[in-house]
């Protein structure tokens, strides 16, 4: 599946590098791309969890996901990790 996060800042042409790079260790996480203009990170996952995952890893580089293409911040939708 493809999703793509909205984050909350811009991001810079430096942490972009660190974002793609970062990104690419994390198991199931691939395709991963970057739009520093429009501050929206996208990828293909497998499973609810690794949806988590990149949200930590963007969280501790800095990055808050605002909204997300398959409503993953829905209040209405429970956090599930499976």
């Amino acid at each position: 599946m493809q999703t793509t996060f909205e984050l909350q800042t811009n991001i810079s042409d430096i942490n972009k590098k660190l974002i793609v790079e970062n990104l690419h260790t994390l198991e199931n996480i691939w395709n991963v791309s970057v739009d520093t203009n429009l501050a929206k990170v996208s990828f293909e996952y497998m499973t609810w969890a690794d949806l988590e995952l990149v949200r930590r890893e963007l969280h501790e580089l800095g990055y808050f996901s605002i909204n997300d293409t398959h409503r993953f911040d829905d209040p209405e939708k429970p956090n599930r990790l499976y």
